[in-house]
C-alpha cells in the first residue's frame, strides 16, 4: 500500500496492521472480489472515429492571490523554479486517440520522446473494455460492435509499449459512467451492466436517469451491488495485467440533486437510524469515499508498488465567493481533500483546467486553486492536472512552473490529442521537460517503505473505515 508517495508491501507489518485494526474493531475488511462475468450493452464512446469533446473527467475554473513573504503578492509570472529529478509527467490518452495497434505504439514512443515518463491509458469507457475482460464488454469503437473481439489488447499493447520506452503504464478508468447516447447498449458477452441493472441508475427529483456533463449517464456508486461490481473490474485489471497504477475517474455523483431511486432511499433511511442527523448529500458523500478506500485496497493487495490516483474536480468548495462555478463537494458530492486526509487514496489528479487570472485571485484562478490542493502536501501524492486548451502554450509552461514550486509531485497533461494538436510534443523536451526525471523516487533496497509511516497510514484507514460502520 501507499501514502503520500510511500510504500508497504501487502505482506509487510504495516498491511497487517490495517486487517487487525479493522478486525478488532469489528469492521469488516475489503472484500476480495475475483472477476465475475458482468453485464453488456453498445457502446458509450459512439460510432468508430467518433471523437467525444468532453475533457478526460470533469470541467471548471481557476485563480486566488499567493502571499509572498513581504506580504503582498506573487504573481504566476514570478514562480519558477528548475525542474526537479524525480517529477511524475503524465499525459491522459483518451479511448478515442487509438483504434489499433500501431496507434498506441505511436502514441506512447511520442510522448517519451516528449519527456513524459508516464501515461493514463483509458481501458474504460462506458461500462465498456479496452481490454480483455470476463466482466465487461469488449468496447465497440474497436471492432464495431459491442462484446466483438478487436483480435488484439489495447491494454497490453501500451504495457508492453510503455515498458520498451520507459515509462510507467496506469489504467485509466472511468469509474461511474454508464453510457453515451439516445441508444441504449445492445446484446454482448459479457452482457452490459445497464443491461442487466437499470435500476442502478442514479435518478433526478422526477424519478428518471439524470445524466451529467458530456451526456453520461451514471451509476449510483452508493449501491452495494454497483460497488461489488467495480470493484471486481479493478481487481480482474490489477489481477491479470501488470501495471503501474489505476487512475481513477468520474468518481463521482452527476448532479447534486441525486440519487432518488428506491433502493438509495432505503439505504438511506437505514444509516438514519445509526446517525439521526445525517444528511442525504453526506451520506453519499461518506459512501463515496467508502468505495474509494475499498479500490485503493484490493489494487494493493494484488500489486503493492502499483499507485491508484483520482482525477478530482479542481474546485472541492468555492471558498471565495466566485460566481457560477462548480465545485466538487457540493455538486458531486466528491470529498477528494478527505480522501487525502484518511489515506484511502495515493494519489490526487485535481483538475486544474483554468488559466491564471490578472490580477491573481479572480474567478477560477489556477493559482488559487493549485495552492489550496498544495496544502495537502505529505497525506497524499499530488500531481497537478492540466488542461492544454486553457490557453496558449506559455500559460501551460507558466502552470508547470507553479505546480513545481508549490510542491507538487508532477504534473498530468490532458491530452494526448491536444498536445499533438497544438504542436507541443516537440517544444515541451525544449522548455519545461529539457531535463530527464524518474516518476517517483527507486524504493530503497531491500525493503520499499518507513514502517512508521505504514503503520501510521494503517491507523488512519482503519479509524476511518470502521466510522462508516458505527
Amino acid at each position: 500500500m501507499q501514502c503520500a508517495g510511500y510504500r508497504v508491501a501487502a505482506t509487510e507489518p504495516a498491511a497487517l496492521i490495517l486487517l487487525a485494526l479493522l478486525l478488532l474493531a469489528g469492521c469488516p475488511g475489503p472484500a476480495h472480489l475475483p472477476p465475475t462475468p458482468g453485464d453488456g450493452g453498445t457502446n458509450g464512446a459512439g460510432k468508430p472515429g467518433d471523437r467525444p469533446r468532453d475533457i478526460p473527467c470533469d470541467t471548471v475554473g481557476c485563480s486566488p492571490e499567493k502571499p509572498s513573504a513581504s506580504g503582498g503578492t506573487t504573481s504566476p509570472e514570478s514562480i519558477s523554479g528548475p525542474a526537479p529529478a524525480v517529477e511524475f509527467r503524465a499525459a491522459w490518452v483518451a479511448r478515442w486517440d487509438y483504434r489499433r495497434a500501431e496507434d498506441v505504439r505511436r502514441i506512447i514512443g511520442e510522448l517519451a520522446r516528449a519527456g513524459f515518463n508516464a501515461v493514463y491509458f483509458q481501458v474504460r469507457g462506458t461500462a465498456d473494455a479496452y481490454y480483455r475482460s470476463r466482466v465487461a464488454p469488449w468496447a465497440a469503437p474497436l471492432s464495431g460492435k459491442l462484446g466483438r473481439d478487436p483480435g488484439w489488447d489495447p491494454l497490453q499493447v501500451a504495457i508492453d509499449t510503455a515498458a520498451a520506452e520507459g515509462v510507467e503504464l496506469h489504467a485509466w478508468v472511468n469509474a461511474c459512467t454508464a453510457w453515451k447516447g439516445s441508444k441504449p447498449p445492445g446484446r454482448s458477452q459479457p452482457r452490459h451492466l445497464l443491461r442487466s441493472h437499470p435500476d442502478w441508475l442514479v435518478r433526478g427529483p422526477d424519478g428518471k436517469p439524470r445524466r451529467g456533463p458530456g451526456g453520461y449517464l451514471f451509476f449510483n456508486p452508493a449501491l452495494p451491488g454497483f460497488q461489488k461490481h467495480l470493484e471486481a473490474v479493478v481487481a480482474e485489471l490489477v489481477s491479470f495485467y501488470h501495471l503501474d497504477g489505476v487512475h481513477l475517474d468520474y468518481i463521482r455523483y452527476p448532479a447534486a440533486d441525486t440519487s432518488h431511486d428506491r433502493l438509495s432511499a432505503r439505504l438511506f433511511r437505514r444509516a438514519r437510524r445509526q446517525q439521526a442527523d445525517l444528511t442525504l448529500a453526506a451520506w453519499q458523500r461518506r459512501e463515496l469515499g467508502r468505495l474509494v478506500a475499498r479500490l485503493t485496497e484490493i489494487v494493493h493487495r494484488a500489486r503493492p508498488r502499483a499507485e491508484v490516483s483520482a482525477a478530482v474536480f479542481g474546485i472541492w468548495q468555492n471558498r471565495w465567493g466566485w460566481k457560477n462555478v462548480t465545485a466538487g463537494f457540493h455538486d458531486f458530492h466528491q470529498d477528494s481533500l478527505d480522501w487525502a486526509d484518511h489515506g484511502a487514496i495515493d494519489t490526487l489528479v485535481p483538475m486544474l483546467y483554468w488559466p491564471c487570472s490578472r490580477p491573481p485571485g479572480g474567478r477560477a484562478d489556477f493559482l488559487t486553486l493549485a495552492r489550496h490542493f498544495a496544502a495537502r502536501r505529505g497525506r497524499a501524492r499530488l500531481v497537478a492536472g492540466l488542461n492544454v486548451a486553457s490557453g496558449k502554450a506559455a500559460e501551460l509552461y507558466r502552470q508547470v512552473e507553479i505546480s513545481r514550486r508549490l510542491g507538487f509531485d508532477g504534473v498530468a497533461l490532458f491530452s494526448y490529442g491536444l498536445l499533438r494538436e497544438h504542436g507541443l510534443l516537440d517544444k515541451l523536451p525544449r522548455r519545461v521537460f529539457a531535463r530527464p526525471a524518474l516518476a517517483r523516487p527507486p524504493a530503497p533496497a531491500g525493503t520499499e517503505v518507513s514502517l512508521e509511516i505504514g503503520r501510521e497510514r494503517a491507523a488512519r484507514m482503519a479509524k476511518w473505515t470502521c466510522s462508516w460502520w458505527r
